[in-house]
């Protein structure tokens, strides 16, 4: 189950396109180590046009909000657009129709056409047999359906699909007053991909990218002088390149937490057989003298571990699909249709099949070979078990069960205790009595002034309330899925060699910071007199004050950013802009009505509990316009639950893992203790005879099982404090030594193992001397 989602995310071509090999993705590379960025329509259509020696076609796209208007209602969606020939470059296989035409990619007002995914038709349309050429209102203006994606293509990103896409020329159309994106260069907002020549290899497409490279930077000196082109192929994207670290990093101590658990359960099934073993030692004595030859008998006990294995890796298949179709049931509250995508596809039922035939084979081997080499005579008269290497063998898997346990606990308490940490973490705002919603009357059709007069209506109305406590506008939330940036040129400041002078920035309104719950160190917020004919105002935070104008007063400084110069009116604590784990980073604030923006979300600082507010604020918005849709209502803690998900997720796993590894340690040692116990019956029942107390007897077999538990444990915090090191790159707060875990995880595997060894010695104290030296 776990391998399906690693597969899922990096390793499964992508489906529902034709040859998925020849596919790469192409991203403007910046200075520093800003080697995946976005494009721009111009930087596409140059690339496109000088790339045709190594690409058979070049394909620009990217996600956009959609607003789907019916009789009933107005759903929001998101969609994606796309230039005409992006189903063609993937060999996309329409299941319904066809894709764009060549024709629908070489003018603006051609007549609004959309492909819609399976999914969509599924959910919206109900699988309408003529769903080709109906109509639908996106954004207000009427599209004519002319295709529908086959139900395995989710698009370029695995996790994602859009619900529609519509043409890149019709840009405008969808998103009015964008236009101006054909001709601006340094606009980078979509992802680009390609499909190489066939014959054509990747270093020879490298070479033809830096050809066309240095092609741009003699028309446009002054945008590529330090820019270039990122190629990666398709299959090593994942999610993101950016990403492919921290997905890989997060992937391996996943997967090896796993092969951890798999080698305890497996250490376990290998002292079964080893007990198995000395029980018929007997009657491999009898075989051996009677002729048989020892390879025979290796291959019979090999033929019964491997049955084991298989009917086990049978039961653990039917156990992981339906682990799948609960992790493909899961709905998110990001706005998207998100989908894990997890199934038996072939490459995860030849794992299954190597790993079962794997542990039957490595873990019934040793056994095998034991059980064959009996001492022949003692084990015909059934006076001794086959030697004592078998003791030590098993003693040496308890050793090792308990070394494996305590790395995984380590490694899931670390996880744990990171989460907490982060979920506690200073984020430079305050997340509690604070809903979301995300409204874009831009989508309906508003134009500027329209847009100004719906928000000024609609923050005096919610502020009037008085269950409200604040009202404020943002185009971001932290710790979201999207992330802006600015360059900046500060006057004075003299930038480094290849240093990055792009800053994260945020479009706030009148209220935010309130809203917001930021406090402000110097200066003030935004007010309404920061409006279009006022000089352009900038608010930033105290990491962008300490690096840029160190040792000055920030307030009243100049940021040359936008294209315009922002004087400095106020400066905030740093908080956590993209990710919990992030480095002290610089962002900046611009004034909403000196940088319009039609889409915003909406924040509310309530009083009480912001849940309850949720229908309110819709209501609110229906009665200044009841076809504009209200999307994404949340609370900040739910948006923030999000942005934890994958912590907690990993958390959640490794904890249920090092509790189940904890259990299997646990049982192992009670079962090699008390088949020691049984072994001894007759050895115990001559010390009791002799003069032994049953003191001596709990404190003889109480000494063994906690040397071999003592042994493990030694061994088991030397590979964790090892573990640790991996793990500080998938860890929030970098760090991996955690005294706390390294102290409360020895102890507690420490007790369990106690009782597992206690119950054992208790039995061996009770044997009746008797009865024990009567049994042999």
């Amino acid at each position: 189950a776990v391998f399906s989602a690693i597969d899922a995310l990096l390793l499964r071509p992508l489906p529902g396109t034709r040859n998925s090999d020849e596919l790469v993705q192409l991203y403007r590379r910046s200075p520093g180590e800003f080697s995946f960025g976005s494009n721009s329509i111009p930087h596409y259509m140059d690339v496109r046009a000088r790339s045709g020696d190594a690409f058979s076609g070049v394909a620009l796209w990217e996600f956009t909000p959609v607003n789907l208007s019916s009789a009933e209602r107005t759903q929001h969606l998101f969609g994606a657009i796309a230039s005409a020939n992006y189903f063609s470059v993937l060999g996309v296989k329409m299941a319904r129709g066809r894709g764009f035409l060549a024709s629908e990619d070489t003018g603006r007002n051609a007549h609004p056409v959309t492909v819609i995914s399976h999914a969509t038709w599924k959910e919206l349309f109900n699988l309408d047999e003529h769903i080709v050429d109906r109509t639908v209102i996106l954004n207000g203006r009427t599209y004519s359906i002319v295709g529908v994606t086959p139900p395995e293509f989710r698009g370029t990103l695995p996790v994602v699909t859009p619900a529609l896409w519509v043409p890149l020329m019709q840009l405008g159309q969808i998103m009015p007053g964008q236009d101006f994106r054909f001709e601006s260069r340094g606009n980078n907002s979509f992802s680009m991909v390609g499909r190489l020549k066939p014959g054509v290899s990747v270093a020879r497409a490298g070479e033809v990218l830096k050809s066309v490279e240095q092609s741009l930077r003699a028309d446009f000196p002054d945008q590529y002088k330090d820019n270039g082109i990122t190629m990666v192929l398709q299959s090593e994207s994942g999610i993101h390149p950016m990403f492919k670290s921290a997905q890989v990093g997060l992937s391996s101590v996943v997967m090896a937490v796993v092969a951890m658990l798999l080698l305890i359960a497996c250490v376990n099934v290998a002292n079964l057989f080893l007990a198995r073993a000395r029980d018929r030692s007997r009657e491999m004595a009898i075989r051996l003298s009677l002729g048989a030859r020892r390879s025979d008998l290796i291959r019979q006990l090999l033929t019964e571990s491997l049955l084991f294995s298989v009917v086990a890796g049978v039961a653990g298949l039917v156990l992981a699909w339906w682990v799948m179709g609960l992790a493909n049931r899961i709905d998110l509250p990001i706005g998207v249709n998100f989908s894990a995508d997890l199934h038996l596809s072939p490459t995860v039922l030849f794992f299954n099949a190597c790993v079962a035939l794997l542990t039957g084979v490595i873990f019934g081997l040793v056994p095998a070979l034991q059980a064959t080499r009996p001492s022949l005579i003692p084990a015909l008269k059934g006076e001794a078990a086959a030697g004592g290497s078998r003791s030590h063998m098993s003693r040496g898997l308890v050793v090792t069960q308990m070394a494996l346990s305590i790395i995984l606990l380590v490694c899931a308490g670390l996880f744990l205790r990171d989460l907490k940490a982060a979920t506690s973490v200073d984020k430079g705002f305050n997340a509690s009595h604070l809903l979301l919603a995300d409204v874009d009357p831009g989508l309906q059709g508003y134009n500027r002034a329209r847009v100004d007069i719906f928000y000024r209506n609609l923050t005096e109305r919610l502020r009037a309330m008085p269950s409200v406590k604040a009202v404020g506008l943002a185009t971001t939330v932290p710790l979201g899925m999207n992330e802006n940036d600015n360059g900046v040129t500060i006057p004075g400041y003299v930038p480094s060699a290849n240093e990055n002078m792009s800053v994260q920035v945020n479009t706030v309104s009148t209220g935010s910071f309130e809203s917001m719950g930021i406090p402000l160190r110097k200066g003030r917020a935004f007010t309404a007199q920061d409006d279009s004919l006022a000089p352009n105002a900038i608010v930033i935070n105290q990491r962008f004050a300490d690096y840029y104008f160190a040792g000055k007063n920030p307030i009243g400084q100049t940021v040359h950013t936008s294209g315009k110069d922002h004087t400095v009116i106020g400066v905030v604590p740093m908080g956590k802009y993209f990710r919990l784990g992030e480095p002290p980073t610089s962002f900046m604030y611009l004034a909403q009505a000196q940088h319009w923006r039609s889409a915003f979300t909406v924040h509310v600082r309530t009083l009480g509990d912001p849940i309850a507010m949720g229908p309110t604020l819709r209501a609110t918005v229906a009665s200044l316009d009841q076809n504009l849709p209200v999307s994404d209502v949340r609370t900040m803690d739910t948006h923030l639950g999000i942005t934890l998900l994958p912590a907690r997720l990993a958390g959640a796993v490794l904890g249920i893992f090092g509790l189940l590894g904890l259990a299997l340690a646990s049982i192992g040692i009670y079962g090699v203790m008390a088949y020691s116990v049984a072994q001894r019956t007759r050895e115990i029942g001559i010390r009791v005879a002799v003069g032994a107390a049953a003191s001596d007897v709990m404190r003889l077999v109480m000494r063994q099982g906690l040397t071999m538990v003592l042994i493990g444990m030694a061994i088991g915090l030397g590979g964790a404090l090892g573990a640790t090191r991996l793990l500080r790159t998938v860890l929030y707060g970098g760090a991996g030594i955690d005294p706390v875990t390294f102290g409360l995880v020895p102890l507690l595997l420490l007790g369990v193992a106690i009782l597992a060894i206690w119950i054992p010695a208790r039995r061996a104290s009770t044997v009746d001397p008797i009865v024990a030296l009567r049994q042999q």
